[in-house]
């Protein structure tokens, strides 16, 4: 017989061989320190939540049980309010030890009854559930831990009862005990490290608030106290180590916290984005958001844990999905952090979906699905953490670049002051040169005079302050001249550049003296830019008069 004969029939052997001992229902315990009992019960479902365990050993009930489904390593039934009735069967070996403990991992399960076959045909009873103070848990365990006792050799059947107003599932294992120590003790490691992560993101964010004053840190720290009471809630350190006695808080807290976690969650976003600012209609739904997560806070207090659970899980489906397309328009608008702060809203959106789908039993129930907003969640505040970090140094790189551009104004100032001063004392020095000239010069603009040298205010009569801002009319011998005046020195100035005459001139006490008068633009033939005249007194020269009033011809052009 060739090879590939001799496998195919070890194949149909060891199959056969696997079906003929498992069954439904049923699993052999030998001598290892655990085993993993989800995939292995039936269960019924009792939708009424009335049937006792009397009513679920009649014939009829026990025909109507059925498998598991055998996804994960939990039984995951998602949202129900009926009451889940899980059988197995466990045939112990004669070498199996006597003593076990049953772990269902699931804290927020509101109540667990656990019958296990006693003296003769009665069975023993044991309860637990987070709704019980954990006073009364017989083994001191966050998870619900309840006592087997297996007889060596011999069969026995289990009867696991669920009814909570939350998600019901059932990651059930039977552990030896010190097994069940010796594994808590990486588990309650994983616990410790996140909440230490947690409790140290608190504090430092909160010294970075009290060093820098920007509210964001401290909408920061709430977010992460939030969130952390939620999940304390859920992992069940809560009950076990900080409110044992406050059953009906213990049922709240996760609601709550997650609610609270979620306010400020979108605070922050709206702080660290500048939405009312960068994008207002995006804005607006993130407000609206606001009411719907503090509403939901408030119901976490007065109606029922289904209906505030259902709330949370849709509305941080909702919000987590804004924060991710949020951080994508932020991307592409490039503000500083968006990267990170985008990363941080996806990973947490896929730990809160993964959740959603498992509450909803969409999912199988397993330590990924379980803990997926552990996960998410610790990976989120890091992130944000570092994106508020990211944003430190921008605004430090801002406030340094800021710092050096004052520096260099403050230099340009410096250097345009000693500019100016020295452009001061030139021009004192060129006025006094002018000053000091044997002709008159006026600086006009539009045939008003901006400036005058003392020489021509000397000509006229007047104090130079006098002339200076006035028009040149009052200094004609009649309005008729000066417009003739001005309308020919016009024409030549914007025809040539420049203009040469001799005029007469009216002094301050009314007597006319003739001057030799020069006109150059400021600007290449555009009298409007202004025109500097210069005023030479003609008047002791023997000439004959021109007729007061008149023009006479222009010397040049």
């Amino acid at each position: 017989m060739s090879h590939g004969r001799w496998l195919f029939l070890w194949c149909v052997l060891a199959l056969g061989s696997a079906a003929a001992q498992s069954s439904p229902g049923e699993l052999a315990i030998g001598a290892d320190d655990r085993y993993v009992l989800s995939r292995s019960f039936t269960y019924l479902e009792d939708k009424g939540g009335q049937l006792t365990l009397d009513d679920i050993l009649k014939p009829q009930a026990q025909a109507a049980f059925q498998l598991v489904p055998q996804g994960g390593h939990g039984a995951n039934f998602g949202f129900t309010s009926s009451a889940i009735w899980l059988r197995i069967k466990l045939k112990a070996s004669a070498t199996t030890p006597p003593d076990w403990l049953l772990e269902l991992a699931y804290p927020p399960l509101d109540r667990v009854d656990l019958f296990t076959p006693g003296p003769g045909s009665a069975f023993e009873r044991r309860t637990g559930g987070d709704l019980l103070p954990f006073s009364s848990r017989a083994i001191p365990h966050r998870n619900h831990v309840l006592s087997v006792k297996l007889v060596p050799g011999a069969e026995s059947t289990l009867y696991l009862r669920l009814q909570s107003e939350g998600t019901v599932v059932a990651p059930v294992t039977l552990w030896r005990p010190a097994a069940l120590w010796q594994h808590d003790q990486a588990a309650y490691g994983v616990l410790s490290l996140y909440f230490g992560l947690l409790i140290g993101l608190l504090f430092y964010n909160l010294l970075l608030f009290v060093s820098v004053r920007d509210v964001g840190y401290l909408i920061y720290v709430a977010f992460v106290a939030s969130m952390g009471l939620g999940l304390l809630g859920l992992t069940g350190l809560g009950l076990q180590f900080l409110w044992p006695q406050w059953a009906w808080w213990n049922s709240v807290s996760p609601s709550a916290g997650m609610s609270a976690a979620a306010i400020f969650g979108v605070l922050f976003a709206r702080h660290f984005l500048s939405s009312a600012v960068r994008m207002p209609r995006v804005d607006h739904f993130m407000v609206a958001q606001l009411a719907a997560w503090s509403l939901t806070l408030l119901s976490a207090f007065i109606l029922p844990y289904t209906v505030t659970t259902w709330t949370v899980t849709i509305l941080a489906v909702v919000s987590v999905a804004t924060g991710v397309v949020v951080g994508v328009d932020s991307i592409r608008r490039e503000f500083a952090g968006a990267r990170l702060f985008f990363t941080a809203w996806a990973v947490l959106l896929l730990g809160v979906l993964a959740l959603a789908l498992h509450n909803a039993g969409l999912l199988p129930s397993n330590a990924i699905t379980a803990n997926s907003l552990l996960i998410g969640s610790a990976l989120e505040m890091v992130l944000l953490s570092f994106a508020l970090a990211d944003r430190i140094n921008v605004a430090r790189r801002f406030k340094e670049m800021a710092q050096a551009r004052i520096a260099a104004e403050h230099a340009m100032v410096e250097s345009l002051t000693q500019s100016q001063d020295h452009l001061r004392k030139v021009l004192r020095e060129r006025e006094a040169i002018l000053n000091s000239m044997l002709v008159g010069i006026v600086l006009s603009v539009r045939r008003r005079h901006e400036w005058v040298n003392q020489k021509f205010a000397q000509m006229l009569g007047y104090p130079p302050e006098e002339l200076i801002g006035q028009s040149s009319r009052n200094i004609h011998p009649d309005q008729e001249s000066w417009e003739r005046f001005g309308a020919q020195s016009r024409a030549a100035l914007a025809e040539t550049g420049s203009y040469v005459c001799e005029y007469q001139l009216r002094r301050s006490n009314g007597e006319l003296f003739r001057v030799e008068m020069s006109g150059s633009c400021l600007r290449t033939k555009d009298p409007d830019s202004g025109v500097i005249w210069t005023f030479l007194d003609i008047s002791a020269r023997r000439k004959p008069e021109a007729p007061i009033g008149r023009l006479p011809p222009a010397l040049s052009a």
